[in-house]
C-alpha cells in the first residue's frame, strides 16, 4: 500500500475560509498566530481550484452552506 502525500492549504482570509468550508473542504486544524487564526485545509490542489472559481465568480455555493460555514468559522474566531 502506498501512502499519498497531500499538501495543506493555509489561510487566514475569512472569505477564503468561508468558501472552502462551504465547499466541503476538510479542515486539518487551525492555529492562533499572534491573535490571527490560520485555518489549515487538506488537499491544497482542491482548495486552489475552488478559490480560482471564487475569484473568477464561477463558484456556486448554496446559501445555507455559506451560512453554516460562516457560523462555524465565527465560533472558532470567537474562541481564539
Amino acid at each position: 500500500m502506498h501512502m499519498r502525500y497531500v499538501e495543506f492549504y493555509r489561510t487566514k482570509d475569512r472569505f477564503e475560509i468561508y468558501a472552502l468550508l462551504a465547499s466541503h473542504c476538510e479542515v486539518d486544524g487551525y492555529e492562533n498566530e499572534n491573535g490571527s487564526i490560520h485555518f489549515r485545509f487538506e488537499d491544497k490542489g482542491k482548495c486552489e481550484a475552488i478559490l480560482a472559481k471564487l475569484l473568477s465568480k464561477r463558484l456556486k455555493i448554496y446559501a445555507h452552506e455559506m451560512i453554516d460555514a460562516i457560523r462555524t468559522a465565527q465560533a472558532i474566531f470567537n474562541n481564539k
